[in-house]
């Protein structure tokens, strides 16, 4: 029984009341969230390695909370298939034999008598057998010992194992261990900030690695959290321990980033978010808070933990923003540990969710509300990207360029390509808010082409040598004279929330006059429209009979209203990829007329040589979230007029 739950709840509502927590998505379930990672891992790691342990250690404290025995009982099978020999526990500790930690936790609390020879034949192995450092501190088999090599991991292994075995097999000398452990650990690799460094000896003879890495202090406080929950407050290290726990905790929150985790490398905030160390170490804060060691007032740290965790959990279980295995890479310096790279789904990934969600649930916290959106950092290349505008000059994509905000992407063609396009602009269609350019170019590279959908998006609009949707042209003769694609460019601005680039397209010939062009384009956050403002020069004070097109594929429907200056053009790309509204608004004091060529719709505007002009494009998927019909975004469309301005 939690003694604390409504004092939790209560604390949370205060939060969320107050504001402090700042929503998009409705609240998720902790336990959902739990389980649902819980099965995506299962099913995807190899649990004879750590990260198996790991993740089974947190599958034996969420199935101890539920009243239902289900996951007790597929616990329970797994850890019999480590007694069996038919998951092979292996790597550096014995105790990885027994299937590590979680065997240990469910023995000592007398889940299953079953669970008694595998863990204590591993104990009795560990306590007997396993490599120490000149300090007495168990380490791996592998270990130099002409380095005296120890390394924070270590903690996770040894910790909890001999502390919950040794007290369900009454052994104080086992307890022992596991206390000495973390303590000798955190007074080795204690920094001067509080902080944990991961190791000693790795590049020379008691020489320590400069970093503060996110999971190595995390696996600190995995260690930490199991001795402040459970060693008995008679044993004589307690208060130490309890004290160690509140400094190095309180040194933790202090590097708690905006989105109330941690980066790879904790000191350094450009460094990126990193998961399975923010996980185990919200862990260790949330039992740190229910056993009094740090104070309540600490809870809304907690809860921003977890909703900013969210966002990197995805519908389907996946977890993003994982570092790989790591242990003092290069030289140990930051750098090195900043460079070491993130892995979509890395088998770490998943242990942290299971523990910190299931301790939330512990505290009586039932629900969470995603900071931003559930799953919507998720991504597969390039560093983590939040919801943000993004704007870039692709040369390894023919020169193109690609530009996008938290609902659409666009793109104007490159001069390599000058023989197969021209200058209009297409269309990304995207049902999630993240950046997608980055990884969609990669997915193409690997022989997977954006113009299938995997379930964010894709580009299944058309542009060749049409205007695609917002691109100029000068009309003469009943027909559009057209630019080829831009020659020289400018990015002005590209910030997370608004983007700016000039494009510049040399001369082209209308009828033996010549015209040229500057645009200026730029976007917002939250808006399925860009700003043009464009300047055209001729070779003559003539006015120029403008037009800014739409193309269209099939049998649109066609909208055009004079006195907004809108020409919109509903379609329908069924079954496989919606309908798409796309639409071109001008000044309705400039219009002059709509009009056609081929499979194109055009709104015609008379303007003089080098006076700027400027209209609005857009484009809205109903696939995306913010659109199901025509009649939401036509009214979406009549929502915007008023904000635009000529």
């Amino acid at each position: 029984m939690i003694r604390f739950n409504y004092r939790y709840i209560f604390l949370v509502v205060i939060i969320l009341l107050q504001g402090k927590i700042y929503a998009q998505s409705p609240s998720k379930g902790t336990e959902a969230i739990a389980e649902l990672v819980l099965k995506k891992a299962l099913a995807d790691t190899d649990l004879g390695l750590y990260p198996g342990s790991l993740l089974m250690h947190g599958m034996s404290e969420l199935a101890v909370f539920q009243k239902d025995p289900q996951t007790l009982h597929q616990a329970l099978g797994i850890f019999a298939d480590f007694k069996t020999g038919k998951i092979d526990g292996r790597g550096s500790f014995i105790s990885y034999k027994a299937g590590g930690s979680g065997a240990a936790y469910l023995y000592y609390l007398k889940k299953s008598d079953a669970l008694r020879e595998q863990v204590e034949l591993r104990a009795n192995e560990m306590f007997k057998s396993q490599k120490r450092s000149s300090e007495g501190i168990v380490t791996a088999n592998w270990a130099k010992d002409s380095l005296d090599q120890i390394f924070i991991d270590i903690a996770f292994a040894v910790t909890p194992y001999m502390l919950y075995a040794g007290m369900a097999m009454q052994k104080p000398e086992y307890v022992d261990i596991a206390v000495k452990e973390t303590l000798l650990l955190f007074d080795i690799l204690r920094d001067t900030n509080g902080l944990l460094r991961q190791a000693r000896g790795f590049t020379g003879l008691g020489i320590l690695s400069e970093d503060n890495w996110s999971r190595g202090n995390g696996w600190g406080a995995f260690a930490l959290a199991s001795l402040v929950r459970d060693l008995p407050d008679t044993h004589p290290k307690k208060q130490e321990v309890n004290r160690v726990a509140k400094n190095f905790f309180e040194a933790v929150l202090k590097y708690q980033n905006q989105e109330g985790l941690w980066n790879q490398e904790m000191t350094e905030p450009l460094s990126y978010i990193e998961t399975s160390g923010s996980g185990l170490l919200l862990y260790g804060i949330g039992i740190a808070i229910e056993k009094n060691i740090l104070d309540k007032a600490y809870l809304p740290q907690f809860v921003k933990g977890l909703s900013g965790y969210t966002s990197y959990i995805a519908p389907d279980g996946s977890v993003s923003n994982t570092c790989r295995g790591c242990l003092n890479p290069g030289k140990g310096t930051k750098k090195d540990y900043i460079q070491r790279e993130w892995i979509l789904n890395d088998h770490h990934a998943f242990g942290p969710v299971v523990l910190a969600f299931t301790q939330a649930l512990k505290m009586g916290i039932k629900e969470v509300t995603p900071a931003k959106c559930f799953g919507c950092y998720v991504t597969e290349f390039g560093k983590p990207r939040k919801p943000q505008t993004y704007v870039r000059y692709m040369p390894e994509a023919n020169g193109n360029i690609v530009w996008e905000n938290d609902r659409v992407g666009f793109r104007v063609y490159g001069p390599p390509v000058k023989d197969r396009v021209s200058s209009g602009i297409d269309i990304w269609t995207k049902s999630v808010p993240y950046p997608v350019i980055d990884k969609w170019y990669s997915l193409n590279k690997m022989g997977k082409p954006y113009h299938i959908d995997r379930g964010e998006g894709c580009d299944f609009f058309h542009v060749g040598y049409s205007r695609g949707n917002g691109g100029t042209a000068i009309w003469h003769n009943g027909k559009p004279y057209i630019s080829a694609p831009y020659t020289t460019h400018r990015i002005l601005k590209n910030t997370e929330e608004e983007i700016a680039f000039e494009l510049n397209f040399e001369p082209w010939d209308v009828e033996g006059r010549q015209v040229s062009e500057t645009k200026v384009i730029s976007m917002k956050m939250g808006d399925n429209f860009f700003k043009v403002v464009s300047t055209f020069q001729s070779s003559d004070q003539k006015p120029l009979p403008v037009v800014v097109g739409i193309a269209y594929a099939k049998k649109p429907e066609i909208i055009e209203n004079k006195k907004t200056g809108t020409l919109t053009v509903w379609e329908s790309y069924l079954p496989e990829n919606g309908e798409l509204g796309t639409t071109v608004v001008v000044n309705p004091k400039q219009i002059k007329n709509f009009t056609s060529f081929d499979k194109e719709r055009f709104v015609l505007v008379n303007v003089k040589s080098g006076e700027a002009i400027t209209y609005y494009v857009g484009a809205g998927w109903t696939k995306a979230p913010q659109f199901k019909s025509r009649q939401d975004w036509l009214a979406y469309v009549n929502s915007e007029l008023s904000k635009m301005k000529f």
